[in-house]
Parts: structure tokens; sequence; C-alpha cells
């Protein structure tokens, strides 16, 4: 007689494909050892240039054009998709998975409160009017939501864009602000077009350095997993010092790692300095401390969005990710986070 509990494992097993959007049929392929879906919120238009680099944001693009000169005051994408939408060019939709369309003219809170006075009758009149909304003040930020994925073979990693969604602040009746809500879903694209295009008027590379874009090594709940695959970093690791055909760059994601180095990185040294309290020596130990891969948290996940007018759709690729290690001070206490090397994706 089967167990109750295995069945019901059993039966959620099967199902699990039925629950993925539908646009995750990708995952189907044998080569994808581990999945799992991320959401990040993010702010890509930094109100300085100067700023860009603290947020993890690079400006690689913003082109006027004849067309979009009419209506992007700012050199923001929020006006780009916020016109894109009202034109119709731009599928909206209530829901993530994106299957329940929007109307655009209903998306949007334009409607105001106006109060006139007439010095005549001395009479107050109360009127609705529309009031366009300001995307560039109105879009706080981006709710961005992706599958991630590892390739065994290749020992790369892949992204599939889900959704998008422009987040705008909730408040409460006395006007405090409680939060923020995505006000509609799009769905942007992961095909990468060529930025020296003049279709591309607007593009930016990214980086996970603010906390609400902040992706952990082993999500919990993965989409997919493949036998011996729980942390894709043990394999990717292993390849770092026994593949040397299999490129990893470096820290600033520009140089291949020479094989020395490549080896040396799995296992650091460290000078421990003890004290002995009866005979008043201090004995000086150099201890070697490998790298866990379970103590690894955070990945670093490079993308680079793009705007294309001709097609008014936004487009975002992975470049690189990087695992994330802890640097602590000599008491342990936690300082920052470096990357350890980057996987360039193939595309």
């Amino acid at each position: 007689m089967h167990h109750p509990i295995n069945m019901r494992l059993l039966l959620f097993c099967c199902l699990l494909p039925c629950l993925l959007p539908a646009q995750s049929g990708f995952l189907k392929d044998p080569d994808i050892v581990w999945a799992a879906e991320i959401e990040q919120d993010w702010v890509v238009d930094i109100l300085s240039l100067e700023n860009e680099w603290d947020e993890g944001i690079t400006t690689l693009k913003l082109l006027r054009t004849e067309q979009n000169s009419r209506y992007w005051a700012t050199p923001y994408l929020s006006e780009l998709v916020f016109r894109a939408i009202m034109d119709g060019k731009l599928p909206v939709y209530k829901d993530p998975q994106c299957t329940m369309p929007a109307d655009p003219l209903t998306v949007f809170p334009g409607k105001d409160t106006v109060t006139t006075f007439d010095p005549e009758t001395y009479e107050e009149k109360v009127s609705i009017v529309w009031v366009e909304p300001d995307p560039a003040h109105d879009f706080k930020a981006w709710r961005l939501r992706q599958v991630l994925s590892y390739h065994r073979k290749s020992a790369t990693w892949s992204t599939r864009v889900e959704a998008v969604a422009p987040l705008i602040l909730v408040k409460n009746p006395a006007g405090d602000s409680i939060g923020m809500r995505p006000l509609c879903w799009f769905r942007p694209e992961d095909k990468r077009p060529k930025t020296s295009s003049n279709h591309i008027v607007w593009a930016k590379k990214t980086v996970n350095r603010q906390p609400a874009t902040r992706v952990p090594a082993v999500p919990p709940n993965p989409v997919k997993l493949s036998d011996g695959f729980q942390n894709p970093l043990i394999h990717q690791l292993k390849l770092l010092e026994t593949d040397m055909k299999t490129p990893f760059y470096d820290t600033w994601n520009e140089a291949p790692l020479p094989p020395a180095e490549r080896k040396s990185m799995l296992a650091r040294t460290d000078t421990v300095v003890t004290f002995d309290p009866e005979t008043y020596e201090e004995k000086v130990m150099v201890v070697k401390n490998e790298i866990n891969p379970d103590n690894i948290r955070s990945l670093r996940l490079v993308q680079t969005w793009y705007w294309d007018e001709r097609r008014q759709r936004l487009s975002i690729c992975l470049d690189a990710v990087a695992p994330l290690l802890d640097v602590t001070d000599s008491f342990g206490n936690f300082r920052y986070q470096r990357p350890l090397y980057y996987r360039k994706t193939k595309n």
C-alpha cells in the first residue's frame, strides 16, 4: 500500500509543470539541471549619473531621436514604457503571468478632484478631471520576475525573463507611504539586440548591488532540480579547479583567470596568532581554509536592459554571474561581499 504522503508528493511533482508560467516550457531542456524563479525590485534610472556606480547601474546609451523627442522629457525608461502603453504598442496585463489583459486607461490612476470657487455666487464646485500621469515621478521602481537556470554541459547560467511591472507608491488614508505595488505587468524579451542599432535608444547595464535586487545562491523552492545539483556552485567550482579550457574571469569581468590563480582561489591561507596565558608566548600559525560552496550566500547577476524604439519593446539579457564571498575582519565580523570570479554567458 502506498503511503499517502508519498502519493501527495508524487501528485505535486506531476502537477508542477502546470503550475509554472506558460513561457517556462524551456525547462524541458535536459541540459538545464537547476532552475529557480527570482524576483527583484530595480531602480534603473538614477537622478545623477555620478551616483549610478554605487547603485550598480551603468548607462550605455541614451539616444534622442525625432520620434521620441516629442514626449521623452527626461531620459528615463518610465517615459518610454508609458508612451508605448498609451499608444497601444505594448500590451499590459493585470497579473504577473500575463494572462489577464488590462486596459491602459483604467490602469493609470489619472483622476483628480478639483475644487473651484465662483466669486459671483460664492459657490464651491467639485469636479473630477483627468490628470495625465507623470511616469518619471510616479514610477518608483521596476519589479522583475525571471527564471535563473544552470546548464550542466557549458557550466553557465541563463535567465528567462517572465514579466516586468512599474511600481507605484501605496498610501494610507492619512497620506503616508506604506509600500509599493505593481501598476501593471508586461512581457519583456531576452533576445540580445545590437547596442549600435539606431533603434536602441536607451540601454543600461545592471549589477545587483541594490538591497531589493539580491539573489540568494540557492533560492528556496527551485522550479527544476536534477539529482546532484542541489547547489550548482559545487559543479562550477570543480571545473574552476580542474578544467582549464572553461574560462573564468577576474573580479572586473574582463581578463580570464590564469590556471595558477584559479587553483589558489579555492583555498585561502590565513595567519592566526594565538596567545599562551601560562608562558605568555605568542604563536603564529598558518591555516589553510578551503572554500565551502554552502557558505556562498549570494549571486551577482550582470544584465543589460535595452529599449527598442521601433518595436516598442524592452529586452533584458544576462551577461555574467558571479558567486559572492563574505569578507570578514580579524574578529570574524562581516565587512562586505566580493565576487570570487565571473562566469560569462554563451551569448
